[in-house]
């Protein structure tokens, strides 16, 4: 009598896995075959820290206050700064982030008094060892930066 128990209950399962694999091969697919189709990227979507680029001066404004280091939990960003001259404002030389140990908490974007830090939509990453994921956003922005300013 249990044997029998266990192969109804064993035949039952078996029913109810192949009604739900039915009812899924019927609805439309939400798989993106990535990489061969693009990603749609919700506008709610945070990537990686970056320095953003102002209309008005072309360049950032990142002044290295060190904010944005002293409130990262994770303590993953290091900011270097010099003076332009003696008067004038600091401004950043090295602004390096290791991502391998970020949590993109968003702390250091929000605390940013100049708000020249913003999410990246850059979502391909990879690397191939560690030091892959400690980024000078500095020479990044360089970088991205038009070469006719």
């Amino acid at each position: 009598m249990g044997n029998l128990k266990e192969i109804l209950e064993g035949g039952w399962s078996l029913v109810e896995g192949m009604r739900v694999t039915f009812r899924r091969l019927l609805r439309p697919v939400v798989t993106v075959q990535y990489p061969r189709e693009v990603v749609t990227l919700s506008p709610a979507f945070r990537g990686h820290i970056e320095l953003k680029s102002f209309a008005d001066t072309g360049t950032h404004k990142c002044i290295a206050c060190g904010t944005c280091e002293r409130m990262c939990p994770s303590n993953v960003i290091k900011v270097q700064g010099t003076k332009a001259q003696p008067k004038g404002a600091k401004v950043a030389t090295h602004y390096v982030i290791d991502f391998t140990r970020c949590s993109l908490c968003g702390i250091c974007v929000e605390s940013c008094p100049t708000g020249t830090l913003q999410y990246s939509t850059e979502y391909e990453l990879a690397g191939e060892s560690r030091w892959d994921g400690v980024i000078d956003l500095m020479q990044r922005f360089e970088a991205r930066r038009p070469q006719s300013l």
